[in-house]
């Protein structure tokens, strides 16, 4: 997918994007040349996609954390008492499915926006759609998380640009806990390889970068990158 510099890198940042966009594009749409069916085609794609970043995807996270420490408590734990099964969580009034694609639709959409006779500046920064990001300066760290099989254990490969900085400051926190230090990294990729706080039951990491110049930290933290670490 292409980098578009307008669209956050973390996935609260696009929902509150996604917020904003899917509230201004109907005030704009007519004077843009964009009929009623368009408008309500992108907003069914952007009300999907952000139900999916904000309520389904870590609903799935957090029910399968819980699945498989259930597992573990049955297969290995202590106690007489009767642990419920942990239940599959269930949604009230889903917004329709849409077919994949929907960030290509969009960014096509924007593009088509821009180009039209009736886009100005102004409409631009009301939709969001010129880039607040200072793609220029890089005051922030961009970098990704992920999840690849390790020697013994899943382990979080951290992949980062370094501009011109020398290298990053990585915090993580495991678990919902407290931020910590983990490591200053000057070249990537860089793994995280610390075995799980229970080797037995899959825990959640978050991680945030700051740039790191002449034996020091300095600027603000990256948008958070969250994923879920399993044995």
């Amino acid at each position: 997918m292409p980098n578009q510099a307008y669209f956050p890198a973390s996935e609260a940042d696009r929902v509150v994007w996604l917020t904003h966009f899917r509230a201004k594009l109907p005030l704009h749409g007519p004077t843009l040349g964009i009929t009623a069916e368009e408008i309500t085609t992108i907003l069914a794609d952007i009300d999907f996609y952000t139900w999916i970043l904000h309520t389904w995807n870590p609903s799935m996270q957090q029910t399968a954390l819980e699945a498989t420490a259930y597992k573990g408590i049955i297969a290995t734990g202590t106690g007489a008492d009767l642990l419920p099964v942990p239940t599959q969580a269930q949604f009230d009034q889903p917004p329709a499915v849409r077919p994949p694609g929907v960030l290509t639709r969009l960014f096509n959409f924007v593009q088509r926006i821009k180009i039209g006779a009736g886009y100005d500046l102004a409409i631009g920064q009301d939709l969001g759609i010129i880039g607040s990001q200072n793609t220029t300066l890089h005051l922030i760290p961009e970098f990704t998380a992920s999840i690849e099989r390790g020697m013994a254990i899943e382990r979080v490969k951290i992949v980062f640009t370094k501009y011109s900085h020398d290298g990053v400051f990585i915090e993580c926190r495991r678990n919902n806990g407290a931020w910590e230090f983990l490591a200053i990294v000057t070249g990537k990729p860089w793994f995280d390889e610390r075995p799980l706080l229970d080797p037995n039951v899959p825990e959640i990491r978050e991680y945030r970068l700051r740039w790191w110049d002449k034996g020091e930290a300095h600027g603000e933290f990256s948008p958070v990158q969250r994923v879920i670490v399993g044995p």
